[in-house]
């Protein structure tokens, strides 16, 4: 089950069980009230929920298992984004204390289901996203999360980069992914740490070692087995499979993790 570390699990009835589609990632909102709405959560005449709420102190609450089952957030984008209600109104912006704990969430996500570390305004892409984006079809809330809040989610990403580790592990580098590839295929027959693009691989490998995919020891500019038992784990939190999860990086699996670790890739 997907429940974050260090939130009170507190499940209500107001969620779809087994009801997420697609782990796109995470629409900020304001609850435009104060307190603990888990009375109005585990309410069925409400027919409101979220995934987490975060109180004004940074204290958070998750009332369903994020991933698997939907709250009932955001009408039409529920079963696609996970959700966090947040203490407050419209007209004020997050505490430090709640940019600290939205980010811990987000670095969560990311780590667990491969949430883009991006700013999105969408209700299609992945990445950090808000209410109010989605319209009507999202419930028709356009002042949820009001602008401060929006305008703090750069923030809240450039902290959950901090906590995962960094973010910046390809520093603004370029990419070849047929050179990638050709590392991929040669590195592992031929001697132990034997480089054939070492580096570019490493731009790779230190962004698996960010994702916790790959150990410290392993991140040498060889893409050998270790290399390739990671990038297969990154595909399969991507949802690949089979033939698709083989980990030789294709270009929308290798460009995703370079969007999350400041890497561009080129053919």
């Amino acid at each position: 089950m997907a429940r974050m570390p260090g939130a009170q699990y507190r499940p209500v009835v107001n969620v779809h069980k087994d009801g997420v589609l697609e782990r796109r990632g995470l629409v900020l909102h304001v609850q435009d009230d104060t307190g603990n709405p888990y009375a109005w959560f585990n309410n069925p005449s409400s027919q409101a929920s979220s995934d987490f709420w975060v109180q004004r102190d940074g204290s958070i609450d998750q009332y369903c298992d994020t991933g698997v089952d939907y709250a009932w957030a955001q009408g039409a984008g529920n079963p696609y984004y996970a959700s966090v209600e947040t203490e407050g109104h419209p007209d004020t912006a997050l505490t430090s204390d709640q940019v600290e704990a939205v980010a811990q969430i987000y670095a969560w996500g990311h780590s667990e289901f491969g949430w883009p570390l991006a700013v999105v305004d969408s209700t299609t892409a992945h990445g950090f996203t808000y209410h109010g984006a989605g319209g009507a079809a999202w419930g028709n809330h356009p002042d949820c999360p009001g602008d401060l809040r929006k305008a703090q989610r750069a923030a809240i990403i450039s902290r959950a980069k901090e906590i995962l580790g960094g973010g910046k592990d390809g520093g603004g580098a370029t990419v070849s992914l047929a050179h990638v590839v050709a590392a991929a295929k040669a590195d592992p027959k031929a001697a132990q740490g034997h480089t054939t693009y070492r580096d570019e691989v490493l731009v790779v490998e230190k962004a698996l070692q960010a994702e916790g995919l790959l150990a410290a020891q392993w991140v040498d500019g060889s893409f050998g087995t270790k290399t390739i038992t990671a990038y297969a784990a990154l595909q399969r939190r991507y949802g690949y499979s089979g033939a698709d999860a083989d980990g030789i990086p294709g270009r929308k699996s290798l460009t995703k993790l370079g969007g999350a670790h400041d890497f561009s890739v080129t053919a």
